[in-house]
């Protein structure tokens, strides 16, 4: 139980230092090109779907309820400051727009920082409210671990059923 534990963590964190790389390198990236920031957003996915796929591989022996989990541990930072910046962004009715514009950005700053590979999943929501535009780029990252993780899982179990088959072939 402690090595899957470690595992998921390991990757989680893997992870996560990943994503802030690909996020600090999106800063640098011209925002009004449209294909560029597409760009960014498909290699954020992709790292995460092999970070998922990596997880997957070294725990064959997992379930899928543990790559949910994995998945939950990867968003689990930024998600605790999404929900306190909501809650403290609903609390403060009483604010004057100055007073609520810099406390958004005094703990939005990071979200924003966060989210910037996904511009462009966020520009397909423009309409609607910039919290369910970070929650929806939360549950992609996590349906793409998830599937990354599974992806990997089964991979490493073909291999082990493919290298059986093959010692059986060797006995005899």
């Amino acid at each position: 139980m402690k090595e899957k534990a470690n595992t998921i963590l390991k990757w989680a964190v893997i992870g996560n230092t990943a994503h802030l790389i690909i996020a600090v390198l999106n800063t640098y990236v011209e925002k009004n090109s449209l294909g560029i920031m597409a760009l960014m957003t498909a290699v954020s996915l992709l790292m995460w779907l092999f970070i998922g796929f990596k997880m997957g591989e070294s725990s064959a022996k997992s379930k899928e309820t543990d790559f949910l989990l994995f998945g939950i541990i990867c968003i689990l930072p930024v998600f605790l400051y999404i929900l306190i910046a909501q809650l403290t962004q609903g609390i403060s009715g009483e604010l004057t727009t100055l007073q609520n514009y810099n406390m958004f950005y005094f703990l939005g700053a990071p979200i924003l920082f966060w989210n910037t590979p996904f511009y462009p999943i966020m520009n397909l929501f423009s309409d609607s409210n910039i919290y369910v535009q970070m929650n929806i780029n939360l549950l992609l990252v996590l349906l793409v671990v998830f599937i990354g993780a599974y992806v990997g899982k089964e991979v490493k179990i073909i291999k082990i059923k493919k290298n059986r088959k093959k010692m059986a072939y060797n006995e005899n």
